[in-house]
């Protein structure tokens, strides 16, 4: 049988990993370090495959690239490439002990399965906890990860590749910083990692045998009655304390369903699934940042066309009429039409439908 930085290091993975690699970035710079490892792939194959294999492969340092809204770790594309390998070994090899109630993972039904879960159960429930972790990505404790990792994972090999993954350094403007807590936003691995992390969680709810959803480290908590939320949050409190994360305040809601609560950009209540208002907030600012950019109208309707795609995609009729009605007091609410005179016809009638 092969072992995990054997598989890792195979003819398969690698070129599906180079395939990933060439598709994510397509579109990059011309001078950019993919083009050079694409016109020399058949050399640095192999040599690739034999600095795994033998233990000596190194990440190199990351680039940091400052957004306006966030920054994110840049790997070179040949450390791109060997994280996606990993990637593709550990999701399979990990497969049959992460959680299926951990629905960011590729085939435990997405986000639009974790709102539609949400939904179906909200009738034979009363109660609801809804929190994230703060800061999830930056505040994962290496040790506590690495410990978690080793119960599932043996090959030596493997572990010193995860401990480079982890253990990185980032260039900042000439400054190089040693990173010694959290994981890199943007990387292949991360999702997948990030679920693992909080396996703990996801252990003691199904053991608590409550109703309960996680995407990534959002999560949702059901409860036909007070006695049986306060000891899944007693539960969650132990579990972030032993992981040493905290919850965000400002997403964390307990209390009755009736009140409502936002979860993945969608509200729940009684009444039924809607859109949250922060997500029609973020469309009304983006289509008008388009517009004060003096961004073809094209774009702006292909931009508007996608959004309302995402929030009435994977839904039954019944729902995308009911979320549609939400969408339409929302967006009457915010005056979108001033945004949206520069538009194309099609996009127009779309946009009138909704606040008529």
């Amino acid at each position: 049988m092969s072992t995990l930085i054997e598989k890792i290091a195979s003819d398969e993975v690698i070129d599906k990993a180079y395939q990933w690699l060439c598709q994510k970035r397509e579109h990059y710079h011309p001078n950019a370090d993919v083009w050079q490892v694409r016109r020399w792939w058949h050399d640095k194959k192999p040599l690739i495959q034999g600095q795994i294999r033998s233990g000596h492969y190194q990440f190199r340092e990351l680039r940091l690239i400052r957004g306006e809204e966030e920054s994110f770790e840049w790997w070179s594309s040949m450390d791109a490439l060997v994280l996606k390998a990993i990637t593709i070994v550990l999701t399979e090899h990990l497969k049959p002990v992460l959680s299926p109630r951990c629905f960011h993972l590729a085939g435990h039904g997405g986000l639009k399965g974790a709102v539609r879960e949400v939904a179906e159960n909200l009738s034979e429930n009363t109660f609801v906890f809804r929190t994230d972790v703060k800061s999830y990505y930056a505040s994962i404790n290496h040790s506590i990860l690495m410990e978690i990792v080793g119960k599932y994972v043996c090959d030596e090999a493997v572990l010193c590749l995860l401990w480079g993954y982890l253990r990185r350094f980032v260039s900042d403007g000439g400054d190089y910083i040693d990173i010694t807590e959290g994981i890199s936003l943007g990387c292949p691995l991360s999702p997948l990692i990030g679920a693992l992390f909080l396996k703990p969680l996801d252990d003691r709810m199904a053991l608590l045998g409550c109703f309960y959803v996680r995407y990534m480290d959002d999560w949702v908590i059901l409860a036909p009655t007070r006695w049986k939320l306060r000891k899944a949050i007693k539960a969650t409190n132990q579990v972030m304390n032993e992981l040493k994360v905290i919850k965000h305040p400002d997403k964390t809601f307990i209390g009755r369903i009736a009140r409502g609560f936002d979860f993945l950009g969608y509200c729940f209540s009684p009444a039924g699934l809607g859109i949250a208002r922060k997500t029609v907030e973020r469309m009304v600012e983006n289509v008008a940042r388009l517009y004060e950019h003096c961004a073809p109208s094209e774009r702006i309707e292909a931009y508007f066309q996608r959004w309302w795609r995402w929030v009435k995609g994977g839904f039954s009729a019944q729902l995308q009429s009911f979320i549609q009605d939400i969408v339409s007091l929302l967006v009457r609410e915010f005056s979108f039409p001033d945004h949206y005179m520069c538009l194309s016809t099609t996009c127009h009638w779309s946009l009138s439908n909704l606040v008529q």
